[in-house]
């Protein structure tokens, strides 16, 4: 998939206007993702929207205008996504420690499914459908017997937190059955994330499709919904190829058509998150210090692993560097210089562990340059510790229709202090708040 990026002049007007450390959208981008995933899908597959891959409730806003549904995790993600405009009627709400409020503002709302990942979880559901006097709508997350082979991330198919195994489902016809107050509508799989090999896709679904027929045999009934999961990657390092979507489609097709030759009425469901949004951001970072030590060069940044944890490989087995380009307010600097030279690119923590590219070939660079790391638009400071060293949130602006906009801003002094007290002792166990803003002063 060839993504034209936005031109220097943007990025640096960008840079200008909001400052660094900042990640940057593009809803064109978003808008032509979404687009090649829809079509390359059978009509009948409806894509939801992971929340968790990025939040902010512009990006959520785009991506429901586009007519992409939502699958949400928390109580704020739920209440996030019905501002950004998405309908109860397109949420499902998975995790497996979902609150008791959760569940029963899913409840209030009618999402489409609560997806179930225990037997005593599907109990909880029971009752706290009753008190409201009302039904759930209730989808079970199995954990296969099958095992994805090509997941970077495998989420199933393994001893795992998720869902439930495949032999628990069997053992318990009569108990998910006859609960009380639910409405049993379909099963969820997903067996793993960053998925580049379509084949991979493939039989994964031919496996839950399969598994979702024999429940549907054996208990004598019909969903209304299977989740396929989903998965889909990009590819963030060098070697590793993108996700081919004719060969994608081409698979799916037959597979979706035959299961709804049987069950004409039953909705697929596809979730993605990294796919839909990674290459639709980047993360711009400024040059603060360029320094030379034991032979190797380092770039001191003014954003590091804490505003961009996926870039530092935190977490993963092999360390790899996301594509990263340089960006300069001087003319004469541009990626074609005949200067290049090997950065290792680091942040503002204390920390040996704050590098977000080692090693990393660019033109020469200069104090004040700026760092462009890319495919940064899925897990960017959400999924990173904005707060240690208390750096706080960088801001996030979104470019649409050749208009930028501040979507999220960066965190002020102020937002440090509030939420936080201090003791005052003379008063016994009375706190003093530690805000310095107008409205927590008063």
């Amino acid at each position: 998939m060839d993504i034209v990026w936005p031109n220097k002049e943007i990025l640096l007007e960008a840079a200008n206007k909001f400052r660094t450390p900042f990640y940057f959208y593009n809803a064109e981008i978003v808008q032509s993702t979404f687009q090649l995933l829809n079509s390359a899908l059978p009509k009948n597959v409806d894509i939801f929207y992971s929340m968790k891959a990025n939040p902010n409730i512009a990006i959520c806003q785009e991506l429901c205008n586009l007519g992409a549904c939502a699958e949400l995790c928390s109580l704020h993600e739920i209440n996030a996504a019905i501002y950004a405009g998405f309908e109860p009627r397109n949420i499902i709400f998975v995790g497996p420690a979902k609150l008791n409020q959760e569940i029963e503002k899913c409840i209030e709302l009618g999402v489409y499914a609560i997806i179930c990942e225990s037997l005593t979880e599907y109990h909880r559901i029971s009752d706290i459908a009753k008190q409201y006097n009302k039904t759930a709508r209730v989808a079970l997350r199995i954990n296969p017997s099958h095992i994805s082979k090509t997941a970077l991330l495998k989420m199933g198919g393994k001893p795992s937190q998720f869902g439930m195994d495949e032999e628990i489902i069997f053992e318990n016809r009569n108990y998910f059955l006859r609960m009380p107050n639910i409405d049993l509508v379909g099963i969820h799989i997903y067996n793993g994330t960053r998925i580049l090999n379509a084949e991979t896709i493939i039989e994964n679904t031919n496996y839950i499709l399969n598994l979702a027929r024999k429940i549907q045999t054996e208990w004598q009934m019909q969903f209304e919904m299977v989740d396929i999961g989903g998965g889909l990657g990009v590819p963030y390092h060098e070697n590793e190829q993108e996700l081919n979507l004719n060969v994608l489609s081409y698979g799916l097709q037959p597979l979706v058509d035959e299961y709804r030759k049987e069950f004409p009425n039953a909705r697929i469901i596809l979730e993605s998150g990294r796919f839909l949004i990674a290459k639709a951001g980047v993360f711009v970072s400024q040059v603060v210090d360029i320094k030379t030590s034991k032979n190797e060069n380092f770039i001191v940044t003014d954003g590091g692993s804490n505003c961009h944890m996926a870039a530092s490989g935190m977490g993963s087995l092999i360390r790899n560097n996301f594509p990263i380009e340089v960006l300069s307010q001087n003319e004469d600097i541009s990626h074609s210089s005949l200067s290049v030279e090997k950065y290792n690119i680091t942040g503002p923590l204390c920390t040996p562990g704050d590098l977000i590219g080692k090693q990393v070939s660019l033109p020469k660079l200069s104090i004040g340059d700026f760092v462009v790391v890319k495919n940064s638009g899925a897990y960017g400071p959400t999924a990173s510790p904005v707060m240690f060293l208390s750096h706080g949130f960088p801001a996030e602006v979104l470019l649409k229709n050749s208009r930028l906009y501040l979507i999220r801003e960066r965190f002020m002094e102020s937002d440090f202090m509030d939420k936080q007290y201090l003791i005052n002792k003379e008063k016994g166990n009375e706190t003093k708040h530690m805000s310095t803003c107008k409205k927590c002063s008063n």
